[in-house]
């Protein structure tokens, strides 16, 4: 039988333990929470203003990540962008990268040490000045040839493939979850490609099941009538961002 003393000991366990659980839910407290409403980035509570800029882990050997990500905050960035290029991930069919170059992890980890926020841009084309705009060479041996950034079902399943291995790497790394990503990108200037609704709302199906409903996602276009028309997909709660195309020529005042 247990004596009075263990009673007393295991009431006051079960107190602290009551006090500890108020305590994280103390009222007013905000949840670590990044979304868009009334036409303004919002963060834990209060409007959020996005300074930022891409800087590629995959163009910088991993020994100047941290030089480089440092630099771009001293520039005043508190945003990076980066894309995930498909092909330097898996090379040759199901044949994973995720070293070195490829760590994306350990890249982001870093961002999130360094206080900087993350806009994910997964493709899965990048164009990003990239050979094949990102795309795995392999993908042009198969056949039947596939038509690739479309609804085609080989291409889709190849895509969701991919997809199925690089999302959850990315999931823990979600603002909400206590990481540095507030944005993920689907596709990339598509309306400048085609107008293939179906293959939009596949990749929005596709990232939602492994980042869940409450990931904030968007496009990115050019800034003219039919490209937005043709790569925006706002029915499916998807912000659309647009890229204004400024030529410059020398001695042109900015």
């Amino acid at each position: 039988m247990a004596s009075a003393g263990s009673f007393g000991r295991l009431s006051l366990l079960l107190a602290l333990s009551l006090c500890s659980a108020l305590a994280s839910t103390v009222p007013g407290e905000a949840p670590r929470r990044f979304w868009i409403e009334g036409d303004a980035f919002w963060k834990d509570g209060a409007r959020f203003q996005i300074v930022g800029g891409d800087v590629h882990y995959f163009r910088i050997v991993p020994e100047y990540w941290k030089d480089r990500l440092l630099r771009a905050k001293a520039l005043g960035l508190n945003t990076i962008q980066t894309y995930v290029p498909w092909n330097l991930h898996e090379p040759e069919p199901q044949s994973w990268e995720f070293k070195g170059f490829a760590d994306i992890e350990s890249y982001l980890r870093l961002a999130q040490e360094l206080e900087m926020l993350v806009m994910l841009r997964v493709g899965p084309y990048i164009c990003g000045e990239w050979d094949l705009g990102g795309f795995p060479p392999w993908l042009l041996t198969i056949e039947p040839a596939l038509k690739l950034r479309s609804s085609d079902s080989t291409y889709l399943f190849l895509v969701e493939r991919w997809w199925r291995v690089l999302l959850p790497k990315v999931a823990p790394l979600l603002y909400e979850n206590g990481g540095p990503i507030i944005m993920v990108q689907i596709e990339n200037e598509f309306g400048s490609f085609g107008d293939d609704k179906n293959y939009l709302h596949y990749l929005v199906q596709l990232a939602r099941r492994y980042l869940g409903n409450d990931i904030v996602l968007y496009t990115t276009d050019g800034g003219t009538t039919n490209t937005l028309k043709n790569g925006a997909i706002l029915q499916d709660d998807v912000f659309a961002d647009y890229r204004r195309n400024i030529t410059y020529r020398e001695n042109q005042p900015l």
